[in-house]
């Protein structure tokens, strides 16, 4: 249970209220070009302090455009000619050079400053160049949280922190108000009334009681004008809740199981967009490059998988999943919003585990899709994150690395550490070489955890000496140092009632000049009748199969040169006749030989009836 001090604030107070920025004109406008620079500083509730500053030496005076609401003029979405009309139709005349303080503005209100500079005989020289800026307000920083008394007794505290610009305060603190929403607290803030307490400075708040009930405390800030400024609010609860907020609408999770810190449930999610996990009323989103934070296609800089090298590359290996799993991070603390890039509106499996001891919740979300009756397995390997993407190719296949205090084998990482950008080379492994129990002799190899196994979604199959690459499962290793010869094999396929005839497909890539046979192998009942193979992407061929061992030659997939970018993957399609609910499917890169030419990843796999 997540019982840390709980933080509730806007934006503006990390960065001393006060939000400034500038915002160069880039449209082509021929031999004029845009030459000035808008310094926006000293913001306050009320003014600003504009600076501008050229290059330029024969400009000699101003043509600018005060401060006015952006929602006047939103210069981005107009073009050039548009632009210059705006600034002729509404500037005024200033000599150069120009630092003035401008007042009469509104807190909390994004303003736009635009210019266009002249020479001696008035004649334009610069094109229109535009910035923008917020004014501050008045904000309160608030904390609170609780403790337990030896008898039982909570005790809650709470402290308020007013920013520079607050004069005063409206305040509650208490029980009565923990259902309700932002704008029902605004409203009753700044109706005031006997429930509702006025102060200044810092304060600090206690609260003793008996019962469970959580606290809330909500505060709306004053500044020297009597306006009012920003409501901040926190909910103190004895008992964690967990929600999802899509596009402002709240999805409560529930425990799966009765008093487990586990939460979960369906949630509707637009097509393409972005959301936000609450605990305890804190918006969270995912910790940087840990684990993906969405489901769909990968188009977002901040997951694991390397979208951030290959996003320029027209052709490059589209990255699709439906899973993603990783850990939380609160929004004001560095949290990423979830999302969705998928095809339409879904739902979306949403489970937050507040269980590790850590203290650090974790997420994992699944696209809920139609069931299949015919499917019996599939596995994209969609939660394996780590590492170089080695179809993209020396330049453009780096990924990401796991941040491990001291050590990186799956023997201690649970698979949902935050990531090192950049930290993998396209032919980097994180974690290397390691297996599930019983799989090898222990005693040799690097026994996988169970958490890092159930966080990759790998639980009950066996697994020997692999190693974990952007989106897809590596087997086997070359190197003076060290080679191994690994193999993976699926659980028993117990959707399975009777002898059936299944269909067996998988997606692979050879690494440089590979040559060995990969072997396809049926543990217990059930014999080949057919095979396709799209060799390195090519046109199907059918392959005679037969018995329990088909063979991947080397001519049916061929190695590629590290240099290649964006390799072709061979699809193989297997028919498989007479297959039980104990049957299992072994595929084994080099069949036990530690040959220095079995180097492969292994990619969606799907087992169907």
């Amino acid at each position: 249970m997540i019982r840390n001090l709980l933080l509730w604030t806007a934006g503006c107070l990390l960065t001393a209220f006060a939000v400034s920025s500038c915002e160069s004109d880039d449209v082509d406008y021929g031999p004029i070009s845009a030459a000035i620079a808008i310094d926006v500083d000293d913001v306050t509730p009320s003014s600003a302090k504009v600076k501008l500053v050229t290059e330029q030496e024969n400009v000699a005076s101003y043509m600018i455009v005060k401060p006015t609401p952006i929602s006047d003029f939103e210069y981005a979405a107009h073009d050039a000619i548009d632009r210059l009309a705006f600034v002729e139709e509404r500037g005024e005349m200033a000599e150069a050079p120009f630092e003035q303080t401008l007042s009469g503005l509104m807190p909390k209100v994004e303003y736009l400053f635009a210019v266009v500079g002249f020479d001696a005989s008035g004649q334009r020289v610069t094109a229109p160049t535009f910035a923008r800026f917020t004014t501050a307000f008045a904000s309160s920083l608030v904390e609170a949280r609780f403790d337990e008394s030896a008898d039982g007794t909570l005790i809650f505290t709470g402290k308020i922190t007013p920013n520079a610009y607050t004069v005063s305060y409206r305040y509650i603190f208490d029980s009565d108000h923990n259902e309700a929403t932002a704008a029902e607290l605004l409203t009753l803030l700044e109706a005031g009334g006997s429930e509702v307490k006025t102060d200044k400075g810092v304060k600090e708040l206690k609260l003793t009681k008996a019962d469970k009930k959580g606290v809330t405390l909500a505060v709306l800030s004053y500044d020297d004008a009597g306006r009012p400024g920003e409501l901040t609010s926190t909910f103190v609860s004895t008992d964690d809740m967990v929600s999802v907020i899509v596009d402002g609408k709240e999805t409560k999770l529930a425990r799966a199981t009765e008093g487990v810190d586990i939460f979960e449930g369906k949630v509707a999610v637009p097509a393409k967009g972005e959301f936000t996990i609450e605990i305890n009323k804190v918006a969270y989103g995912f910790a940087p490059y840990s684990g993906n934070g969405g489901v769909g296609k990968v188009e977002n800089v901040m997951s694991a998988i390397p979208y951030y090298y290959g996003k320029d590359l027209a052709d490059s290996r589209i990255h699709e999943v439906k899973k993603a799993v990783g850990r939380m991070a609160e929004m004001l603390v560095g949290g990423n919003k979830f999302w969705t890039n998928i095809s339409a509106e879904a739902q979306l499996l949403v489970r937050v585990d507040l269980t590790y001891a850590d203290g650090k919740p974790r997420y994992y979300l699944e696209l809920v899709t139609a069931e299949d009756p015919n499917l019996v397995l599939e596995q994209n390997f969609d939660l394996f994150v780590w590492g170089g993407d080695y179809t993209l190719g020396k330049s453009k296949g780096g990924g990401t690395s796991p941040i491990a205090d001291d050590n990186k084998s799956a023997a201690v990482l649970d698979g949902t550490e935050e990531g090192n950008k950049g930290g993998a080379t396209y032919t980097d492994v994180f974690p290397d070489d390691w297996s599930t129990p019983g799989a090898v002799d222990e005693t040799e190899n690097s026994i996988a955890c169970e958490a890092y196994l159930s966080n990759r979604d790998v639980a009950g199959w066996e697994i020997a000496h692999v190693a974990e690459q952007a989106g897809t499962i590596r087997m086997n290793k070359s190197s003076s140092k060290h080679q191994y010869s690994g193999w993976v094999m699926t659980p028993k396929l117990a959707k399975l009632s009777g002898a059936t005839d299944i269909s067996v497909e998988f997606d692979m890539c050879r690494f440089g000049d590979n040559a060995d046979d990969i072997h396809v192998t049926i543990v217990g009942a059930g014999t080949y009748t057919a095979a396709t193979v799209n060799p390195n992407g090519g046109a199907a061929q059918q392959v005679a199969a037969a018995g329990q061992d088909f063979v991947i030659t080397p001519d049916l997939c061929a190695g590629q040169s590290n240099a290649v970018v964006n390799k072709p993957w061979t699809h193989v399609k297997l028919s498989v006749s007479g297959a039980t609910a104990e049957t299992r499917i072994k595929i084994d890169a080099s069949k036990g030989s530690n040959s220095t030419k079995n180097r492969m990843l292994l990619d969606n796999i799907k087992i169907t009836k």
